[in-house]
This record gives structure tokens, C-alpha cells and sequence, in this order.
């Protein structure tokens, strides 16, 4: 048998030698090659993509309470309580032009540097024959929250490595993309660049936060704050298809306005209502950027007994509310050599329990808090940032928590 294989080799390399020292008229390229071998199976040579990504490289030093399940709880993939450097993220975009009116768009998150652990962002084809109607088939950002202005770090209103509790606790601070179908457009008003803008998306929506054994309502008082986080779902979990619509206005370059909705059912009986609620402002004028955000929630939720877990929810409709105003003005750009250096400041308010069932009133506002944090952005070139935060986290209902937390990122895209 090894006499068969080492004459095989030796067959392979001369013929090998051969087809090398050959001259030929027309050389192929590697990609002709390899179709010349297997076909074509799909893609068509003009359809060859852009590629773009970033990378997120972070240090947290974070208290015990940080992004929890509830508001005295801590999560354990980012080591409360201790500080801990994180390579958090390395994102590659793909996106191809199948004709100018068609693209698809892949995206793709080494997500934490998990061993093998890689998350599914975008996933769609959009046709955009115009500005005013935009079709996209797929998964992808829902419409809560103008997640695609405010979730990447390279976003100019991302500002600080920390979410907001609008992104944090409703939205899921990771992204929240959802399979379904989505039209969109903007509107012209008048000449000048004022517009008005749409969308309407029909998906599959969250799933039933109850079936991964977390209760409503804590044996200390405090009401789950992660609705959708412990819940996104590929398949959807029961018949019900919920609409997210989006109004936006813009009277002028450099303000936008906008109210977005969703509403439908999350458990798999579809009897359990849920309602979303969300609304921004964003406003840029020279080298000042800013913008304000609200979120409102409400859900109904089982008593945590008649699931058979120990907390102590009597049962129905929970209801959360959070806003922010955050802020940043460049001191320097495009001086000295340096792309800019902007400090931020963001202050923010979260209510996880805004109404309360008689039998358990006393918990009512439980956990109310708000932050103060400060920031300073620092890019000595372009696609390249050094982000540094800090967070000082205000009980107003309830014990002290350990909410405080100082992070660190680097940035850097192509």
C-alpha cells in the first residue's frame, strides 16, 4: 500500500513539473480555475462583493450589579465584579449589488472570542428602486429604537460602549434583528431637505421569556428587566406576526424625529400581549451631536406559581419605562494631526416596575434608578477610536445596588 501511495506522489509532482514549465497563451485566474473545475454554482463575476467589518476590543472593571436579569443581579458573561479585558466583537459585513436596484447583505459577529461562537446579524435582499420605497426581505434590525443609527460602535450616536437602558434592558444591548419583511421610504418636502419617512415590518417577534425559568418578579422585589434579551428566537415560537411601524420627520438637515411601535403576542398559545413604544431626536449642528431616547414596554406575565417558579409575581401586566439624553462636542477636529477628541455626557432614568398589582404594592418603582456617565472619544485617525466611560448609577427605589462600572474600548473599522 505505501509503495501504491509513493508512486502516486511521484506521478502527481512530475506532472506537476510538466504543467508548470508549460508556456501558456492565455493564463487563467484563480477563480476561472475553480470554475472551470466545479461549475458555477452560484454568483456571477460581477456580483463580486464588498467586504467591511470592526473590531471591538474592550476593559471593563464593572460592579456586581451591571446588566443583569434584574436590577440586583449582575451577568455572568461579562465578569461582574471584576475587571476583565474583553475581545468583544470582530464584525464582517458582506453586501453585493445584483443590479442597482438589488442587493443582498450578510453580516456576520465573532461574538466575545468564544470558542466557536458566532452570531447572525443581518441576513437579506433589499430592492430600493427609489428613496420613497425600500423592500427588504430577510432578517435584520426591527424598527424600535433606530438601532441602525445607534447600535454599532462606529456609529457617530453610539457615543459610550455602555447602552443606554432603552438598548440595555428593552431592546437588547446586543442588537436585536428579527426575520420578517420590511418596507421603508422618505418623503421630500418642499425643496429643501426637509422629509417625512416610514416603515412598516411584519416578523416573528420576541419569544416567551417565561420558558427559560425566569421569574416575573423576583423573592427580593425586583421585576425582570429583559424581556426580549434571553428570548430573540430564529423560528418563530406561535402563529402570531407581530407590526412594527416607524413615523419619522425631518424639518431640516441635521434634526430627525421619530416614533416607532410594535405590538402582538409572545407566548406560544398566543394569549400574552406585548407592546412596545419608542421614540428619539436626533440632532447634529457643526461639531456638536446629540440625541434623546425613550422606550416604554408592557407585557402581561403569568404568576410565577402557576409556572411552577419561586418568584413571587401574582400575575398581570408589567409595564417599564426608560429615556436618555446624551450629548457630544468635538474640541478638536482635524487639528493637530488628530481626527478628533470629543468628551460625552449622558444622563439617564430607568423604571423596570411602573405599576404594580395590589398584592405586591410595596414593590412598586423597585428598582428606579438613574446614571450620570462621562466619556471621552478620542480618534487620532480615521476608522480608528479610543473610548473611555464612566458610570455612576443612582438607587431612587429600593437598596443600594452596585450599578457603578468604568469601560475602555478600542475601535477600529474598514
Amino acid at each position: 500500500m505505501s509503495k501504491r501511495v509513493g508512486v502516486f506522489l511521484v506521478g502527481i509532482l512530475i506532472f506537476s513539473l510538466v504543467g508548470f514549465c508549460q508556456e501558456s497563451k492565455e493564463e487563467l485566474k484563480g477563480r476561472d480555475i475553480l470554475f472551470a473545475q466545479k461549475g458555477l454554482p452560484y454568483g456571477f463575476e460581477a456580483s463580486l462583493p464588498e467586504i467591511h467589518g470592526f473590531l471591538s476590543s474592550q476593559y471593563w472593571n464593572a460592579q456586581d450589579h451591571v446588566q443583569g436579569s434584574y436590577a440586583n443581579s449582575g451577568s455572568s458573561s461579562y465578569a461582574p465584579g471584576k475587571n476583565t479585558f474583553l475581545p468583544h466583537s470582530f464584525y464582517v459585513d458582506i453586501i453585493s449589488e445584483l443590479n442597482p436596484q438589488v442587493f443582498i447583505e450578510g453580516e456576520f459577529e465573532m461574538y466575545k472570542g468564544e470558542k466557536g461562537e458566532f452570531k447572525v446579524g443581518a441576513g437579506r435582499v433589499v430592492w430600493h428602486p427609489s428613496s420613497k420605497f425600500i423592500l427588504s426581505l430577510g432578517r435584520q434590525f426591527i424598527l424600535l429604537g433606530s438601532q441602525e443609527l445607534v447600535y454599532y460602535p462606529t456609529s457617530k450616536y453610539r457615543f459610550m460602549t455602555w447602552q443606554p437602558y432603552v438598548y440595555e434592558k428593552f431592546l437588547r444591548f446586543t442588537g436585536w434583528w428579527d426575520t420578517g419583511v420590511c418596507v421603508m421610504g422618505r418623503i421630500p418636502i418642499g425643496e429643501k431637505e426637509a422629509f417625512l419617512e416610514y416603515g412598516l415590518m411584519v416578523s416573528n417577534g420576541p419569544g416567551d421569556y417565561t420558558t427559560k425559568n425566569y421569574a416575573t418578579m423576583n423573592s427580593d422585589g425586583y421585576v425582570y428587566e429583559m424581556f426580549n434579551a434571553h428570548s430573540r428566537q430564529s423560528y418563530d415560537n406561535n402563529d402570531n406576526k407581530p407590526v412594527t411601524w416607524r413615523i419619522g420627520f425631518s424639518p431640516f438637515k441635521g434634526l430627525l424625529l421619530r416614533v416607532e411601535g410594535m405590538q402582538g403576542k409572545y407566548d406560544a398559545d398566543d394569549s400574552r400581549d406585548f407592546n412596545y413604544l419608542t421614540s428619539e431626536i436626533f440632532f447634529s449642528k457643526g461639531r456638536f451631536d446629540g440625541m434623546i431616547g425613550f422606550a416604554q414596554l408592557k407585557f402581561e406575565a403569568p404568576a410565577d406559581a402557576d409556572l411552577g417558579l419561586s418568584g413571587i409575581w401574582p400575575g398581570g401586566t408589567v409595564k417599564q419605562r426608560a429615556v436618555y439624553v446624551v450629548g457630544g462636542y468635538k474640541i478638536i477636529e482635524k487639528q493637530f494631526g488628530i481626527n478628533f477628541l470629543q468628551p460625552v455626557f449622558r444622563y439617564q432614568w430607568f423604571d423596570p416596575n411602573v405599576d404594580c398589582p395590589d398584592s405586591v404594592s410595596q414593590y412598586e418603582h423597585y428598582g428606579k434608578r438613574q446614571a450620570f456617565e462621562v466619556g471621552l472619544n478620542f480618534s487620532p485617525w480615521e476608522h480608528f477610536m479610543v473610548r473611555l466611560g464612566y458610570r455612576w448609577q443612582d438607587e431612587l427605589k429600593g437598596p443600594e445596588l452596585k450599578g457603578d462600572g468604568l469601560t475602555l474600548e478600542i475601535v477600529a473599522d474598514f
